[in-house]
């Protein structure tokens, strides 16, 4: 058995020698990998980032379609960047038609994308309250727009550090990144899909054959490259005859609908609709306790369109693959669990990254 696994991380600014890390740390901990058949390469460039995996007679390259320099553009940096992402969160949830749909199918969601906004504006409304009250102590009005500007400075600092540390700027950023993308205004973003799809396109030229699988496994916000990617990677085949029943996809953690929901995401939407109706192997993982992802929620069907397949839909139930005091420990840390997905389990059964990806057994036989 031979599998060529292409993997793209969510929003974040890190490079594959991280991803490579936490797989590395993190495979040699799981409860589903016997170690004695494990053998785990380093990671190596090519024309990609990648690992080889080889595990009871299945040999698993695992590459990384990197676009991490892209997301880190849209990272909020500085006062008025947030403002921006801000306004651009308001626009693209209230008046996009996102806040309609969420509200009606992920109250979870909901609260996230309102998490950071509503945050955002009582603490400003508080300094301002603050700047506002002195103003009736101090009665020269230069040392009062003085003092104001040394609040309103620190604060903002302060605000920034602990908005860092909280995932409030890391979630305002996701929601206008995912906007912009609806949109279609993410400059290099064709470029960047175009690149993968053409990476996954070689592998499956190469893999012709009924022991081989292609695998694309996406986390977080990475689910949309994804799907925009293997549409591409479905067209050109076609007018290629470039078979592929070898093609999987794996979303883990997906938020999806952030760019499906939006009423002029048409051209993702399209992206979706390939997908869906393309008949390839299509899981979709997601968990109750992951405040960052759409949890059970079938964005195909929703899609209002002609399409034949939704996503097989599996909930990752992490309470039963971690002991009662880890998961105690985890269950209200909305971004840890997030990244969850992505790390060792201490109890076998049920969802594991590493069964999934080193296994010897083809995807639509695996057990989760």
């Amino acid at each position: 058995m031979h599998r060529e696994l292409f993997y793209i991380a969510g929003f974040d600014p890190r490079s594959p020698k991280y991803y490579y890390s936490i797989f590395k740390n993190n495979i040699n901990k799981t409860s589903a990998i016997e170690q004695d058949q494990l053998n785990l390469g380093k990671l190596k460039k090519d024309e990609l980032f990648y690992f080889d995996i080889e595990y009871k007679g299945c040999k698993t390259r695992y590459n990384f379609l990197a676009w991490n320099d892209i997301a880190s553009k849209h990272f909020c940096k500085g006062f008025l960047d947030i403002f921006n992402a801000l306004f651009a969160s308001l626009v693209g949830h209230l008046f996009s038609g996102v806040s309609r749909m969420v509200a009606k199918h992920s109250r979870t969601q909901l609260i996230a994308g309102y998490y950071p906004i509503l945050s955002i504006l009582s603490i400003y409304f508080f300094i301002g309250l603050i700047c506002y009250v002195l103003s009736n102590f101090i009665e020269s009005v230069i040392l009062w727009l003085v003092i104001s500007i040394f609040i309103l400075y620190f604060s903002s600092k302060a605000i920034f550090y602990l908005g860092n540390k909280a995932g409030i700027f890391w979630l305002l950023s996701i929601y206008r990144f995912c906007y912009r993308y609806a949109k279609g205004e993410i400059d290099g973003i064709e470029a960047r899909n175009e690149s993968f799809a053409n990476e996954i396109i070689k592998s499956l030229k190469n893999s012709q054959n009924i022991n081989s699988e292609i695998m694309v496994v996406a986390h977080s916000v990475g689910s949309i490259i994804a799907i925009s990617s293997v549409a591409n990677v479905i067209r050109k085949c076609k007018a290629l005859g470039v078979d592929i029943s070898n093609l999987k996809l794996v979303l883990i953690g997906g938020c999806t609908p952030l760019a499906s929901f939006h009423n002029h995401g048409d051209k993702f939407k399209n992206d979706l609709e390939v997908v869906a109706n393309s008949g390839i192997t299509w899981l979709d993982f997601s968990s109750k306790i992951d405040g960052a992802c759409f949890f059970m929620v079938d964005y195909v069907k929703l899609l209002d369109r002609s399409v034949k397949n939704s996503p097989n839909l599996i909930s990752v139930r992490f309470f039963k693959i971690y002991d009662k005091q880890t998961y105690k420990n985890i269950r209200y840390k909305w971004y840890e669990v997030h990244f969850l997905y992505l790390k060792a389990t201490q109890i076998r059964g049920g969802y594991d990254y590493f069964y999934l990806v080193a296994d010897p057994n083809k995807l639509e036989d695996k057990k989760f």
